[in-house]
């Protein structure tokens, strides 16, 4: 066979379009019917992978047991917290991730603190599908 007859001539790669990794495929999916799906659409591929990256050692470094069973809820876990990581400038949900519990302006600015959940800052919804993840022997 010679060239040109029945194969694709390699095309270089357009600059301007830039490779998506499977992990944000796959996010990107979960993302279509998801009510923040415009914010994960406006963020840049790199972005979203540094996200990503970051929400899985985030949740990975927590004492969950990693089961079949639980397999798909530490994924969308990690997910959310991708998708927490990106809106990091919605200061409200960030505060309460903190552990923030009150807050008071009347004599200075003033704010409560509660326990970090293992020192992560956890996005609420990560926080609601790691329920029941947890290696036993784990208080919470």
């Amino acid at each position: 066979m010679t060239r040109g007859e029945g194969q694709e001539p390699n095309l270089p790669q357009d600059p301007e379009v830039p490779e998506v990794s499977p992990e944000v495929e796959q996010a990107n999916k979960y993302f279509e019917i998801h009510l923040e799906a415009e914010t994960w659409s406006q963020a840049k591929p790199e972005q979203k992978a540094g996200a990503l990256k970051t929400a899985k050692q985030e949740i990975t470094s927590l004492p969950i047991h990693i089961s079949p069973a639980n397999e798909d809820r530490i994924q969308d876990a990690i997910y959310e917290q991708a998708l927490f990581r990106l809106r990091v400038n919605t200061k409200r949900e960030l505060l309460q991730a903190q552990g923030v519990t009150s807050a008071n302006i009347a004599y200075g600015p003033q704010e409560q603190y509660g326990d970090l959940m293992f020192g992560v800052p956890l996005a609420p919804r990560a926080k609601l599908l790691l329920t029941g993840c947890y290696a036993l022997g784990v208080i919470r």
